[in-house]
C-alpha cells in the first residue's frame, strides 16, 4: 500500500508549479506512514528516455524528494511512497518505480496470493524487472504483451483485466510512464482499506484507494492518490484506465 503522484506537461514543470509547495509538502509528509522507501521516474530531456531514482529509506525529510517535487522540472514525472506489503522486505530492488524497456511503473495496492501470481511469469521475465513483489510481476506481464506488439494502453488493459478475473479483489492503482505517455489505472473496487495507525492524512480511513486528477489550460495534467486537499480536482472513476500523452495531454479513457 502506497501513495502515488504523477504529471505530464507539454513544457518542463514541477509538481510544485502545478499544485503549490504546500500540497507537495503534504504529499511528502505521508512518508511518515508510508515509510518503506520512495522513488521517482521522470523524462530526461537530454536522453529522451525515462530516468529513475529510488531508495528504501523514508522520504518525509529527504531533500532529494523535495527537489524532485519542487525544483527539478521535467515534462513527465511519477513519484511513489512505499508501505510494504507484509512479507515483502524493504530493499532497493523492491522500491518503486520499477523500470524496464523505458517503461516505469508505480503501484498502490496488492495482488494476492503472490505465490500464485509468481506462477504467471518466468524467472527471466521477473529478473529483467528486478524485485520480488507483486508490482514487479505486473510490469513483467505488461512487458510481455508489449513485446508481442500491443500498444502500452492495450497491454496494461489486458493485464489488469486478467488479474481481476483470476484473483479475488486485487487492488490495482498504477502509474506507468514512458517518454510519450502516462497510463493511470484505478481498479480497487471491493478492496478493504488497510489498517493504518495515526495520525493519518485526510481520507485515509475511508477513501484510501481514491484517485484524483487535475487538468490545466495548457494540457498539463496531474494525478494523485488520496491524502491531499484536492480543491479543484476531479475524481477518477473506479475501474478506469486513462492514457495521457506528454506532448499535449490528449486523453484516452478505457472502462474495465
Amino acid at each position: 500500500m502506497c501513495r502515488l503522484l504523477g504529471f505530464i506537461s507539454p513544457t518542463p514543470t514541477t509538481a510544485a508549479d502545478l499544485i503549490g509547495v504546500d500540497e507537495c509538502r503534504q504529499w511528502q509528509s505521508m512518508g511518515s506512514v508510508h515509510d518503506d522507501g520512495w522513488g521517482t521516474a521522470w523524462l530526461d530531456s537530454d536522453t529522451e528516455s525515462i530516468a529513475r531514482f529510488r531508495t528504501p529509506h523514508v522520504g518525509t525529510e529527504d531533500p532529494r524528494l523535495t527537489r524532485a517535487l519542487d525544483s527539478e522540472a521535467t515534462e513527465a514525472r511519477i513519484c511513489h511512497l512505499r508501505m510494504a506489503t507484509t512479507g515483502l522486505i524493504d530493499l532497493e530492488e523492491n522500491t518503486h518505480p520499477f523500470l524496464a524497456e523505458d517503461i516505469a511503473l508505480a503501484h498502490n495496492g496488492s495482488v494476492r496470493p503472490i505465490e500464485r501470481l509468481r506462477e504467471y511469469v518466468s524467472i527471466a521475465e521477473i529478473d529483467q524487472v528486478g524485485g520480488t513483489t507483486d508490482s514487479a510481476i505486473i510490469l513483467a506481464l505488461v512487458l510481455r504483451r508489449a513485446r508481442h506488439g500491443e500498444p502500452l494502453l492495450d497491454a496494461v488493459t489486458g493485464t489488469v483485466r486478467m488479474l481481476r478475473a483470476d484473483f479475488d479483489h486485487p487492488s490495482i492503482n498504477l502509474l506507468l510512464l514512458t517518454p510519450e505517455e502516462m497510463i493511470v489505472v484505478h481498479a480497487t473496487a471491493g478492496t478493504e482499506v488497510p489498517y493504518l495507525q495515526g495520525p493519518l492524512p485526510p481520507d485515509h480511513h475511508d477513501h484510501y484507494y481514491r484517485m484524483s486528477w487535475q487538468r490545466f489550460a495548457d494540457g498539463a495534467t496531474i494525478v494523485s492518490s488520496s491524502g491531499l486537499e484536492h480543491k479543484g480536482w476531479s475524481l477518477i472513476e473506479q475501474n478506469t484506465i486513462m492514457r495521457l500523452t506528454v506532448a499535449d495531454g490528449a486523453e484516452t479513457i478505457v472502462r474495465l
